[in-house]
C-alpha cells in the first residue's frame, strides 16, 4: 500500500475514534502502536508487571536509574578522589553554579543536610572543591570547584558518556530526544516542588500540588498493588 494512503487511513480512523483529537495526539498515538509491535524483551521478570500505565513508567525510570547507578559506580570506582557516584553529581551542581551555599548544594540534591555535608566534606578533603565564608551571612559557607576538581569532572563526564553509550545504545538520537521532551517538563515542575514539600506527609504533597486528595490512599495505606 501506498504509505500516503496508508497514513491518511490511520488518521482517518483515529479521527473518527477521537474526533476532537489534535495531529500532535495522533502521531503520539501512531508511534505508541508502532513501538509495541517491537520485540524489545520482557520488563520486570520475576518482578511483577505494574497494571497501570503510570506505575509502569515510573518502575522503568527507577529501575533504570538503578541501573544507571550500578554502572557510573563502576565506571567511577578507580578515580581516587572519587569514592562514590554522589561526589559526581555534587561536583556537576556546584561548577554549574558557579559559587553557592552548602546548603543549597544538599538541597539541590534532595539529600539530607547531615548526609549532603558529608559529601561537601569529602570533597574538601580531595581537594575538589574550595569554600569561603559568605559575606552576606557569616554563618554560612560558600564553595565553588577548584581546577582540580575541574579536571576531575572533566574525566567524570567522559566516563559518565561510556554508561550513557552502554544503556541507551539500541535507541537512536532521535528516540532519546522524544524522551526527553516528554519528560522534561516533570523534572522543570518537581525539582522546585520536591524541595519544598519533601518534609510533608505523601497526602499533604498530593494536595499541595493537585488541590485534592489522592483517591488511592486511605489512612495512610496505598490501596492499588504494584
Amino acid at each position: 500500500m501506498n504509505k500516503t494512503v496508508q497514513l491518511v487511513n490511520e488518521w482517518g480512523a483515529f479521527e473518527a475514534a477521537h474526533p476532537q483529537a489534535e495531529i500532535e495526539e495522533f502521531c503520539r498515538y501512531y508511534l505508541t502502536i508502532q513501538r509495541s509491535k517491537l520485540d524489545l524483551g520482557e520488563n520486570f521478570v520475576g518482578r511483577g508487571t505494574p497494571p497501570m500505565p503510570a506505575a509502569y513508567l515510573m518502575k522503568l525510570i527507577g529501575y533504570i536509574a538503578r541501573l544507571f547507578e550500578v554502572y557510573i559506580t563502576r565506571a567511577l570506582s578507580d578515580l581516587p578522589s572519587i569514592k562514590q557516584s554522589e561526589d559526581f553529581f555534587f561536583l556537576n551542581f556546584i561548577y554549574h553554579s558557579g559559587e553557592c551555599r552548602k546548603t543549597e548544594v544538599a538541597q539541590q540534591q534532595l539529600m539530607g543536610v547531615s548526609t549532603g555535608i558529608d559529601t561537601l566534606n569529602r570533597l574538601l578533603a580531595n581537594e575538589l572543591i574550595e569554600e569561603r565564608t559568605d559575606p552576606s551571612d557569616k554563618r554560612a559557607r560558600l564553595v565553588k570547584v577548584t581546577e582540580k576538581g575541574i579536571e576531575v569532572l572533566h574525566e567524570c563526564y567522559r566516563r559518565a558518556g561510556v554508561v550513557n553509550n552502554l544503556i541507551f545504545h539500541d535507541l537512536s538520537v532521535d528516540d532519546i530526544k522524544l524522551c526527553i521532551q516528554m519528560l522534561r517538563g516533570v523534572e522543570a515542575k518537581h525539582s522546585a516542588l520536591a524541595i519544598d514539600l519533601r518534609e510533608l506527609p505523601i497526602v499533604e504533597m498530593y494536595e499541595k500540588v493537585l488541590g485534592c486528595k489522592p483517591e488511592t490512599m486511605s489512612n495512610g495505606n496505598e490501596s492499588t498493588s504494584r
